[in-house]
């Protein structure tokens, strides 16, 4: 099976989590929720998805290839772009 290519930058005149929507659909589509009335918000810091259910990072690294800015915290269930400070997290 070939892997989803997570670019490390969005494209040119697209919003700053537009290359991490893949992910956040995946997870959607596999039942996880957003806890928020939106999908992405911002705030200071930047964007963000806060998710509803565990993250399964195992199945994330069989379907997506993740450049090494976006790091991958299992134990914070977090999936954090260091190049446009977006997460999508898990909150408790």
């Amino acid at each position: 099976m070939r892997k989803i290519k997570i670019t490390p930058y969005p494209k040119d005149g697209e919003p700053d989590y537009s290359h991490l929507q893949p992910i956040v659909d995946y997870l959607i589509n596999r039942g996880n929720k957003s806890i928020n009335p939106y999908v992405w918000g911002n705030n200071r810091t930047g964007y963000f998805c806060h998710v509803k259910d565990d993250i399964d990072f195992d199945k994330l690294r069989e379907v997506f290839d993740f450049p090494d800015s976006i790091k991958i915290n299992e134990v914070t269930q977090t999936i954090d772009c260091f190049n446009t400070y977006t997460v999508i997290k898990k909150l408790k």
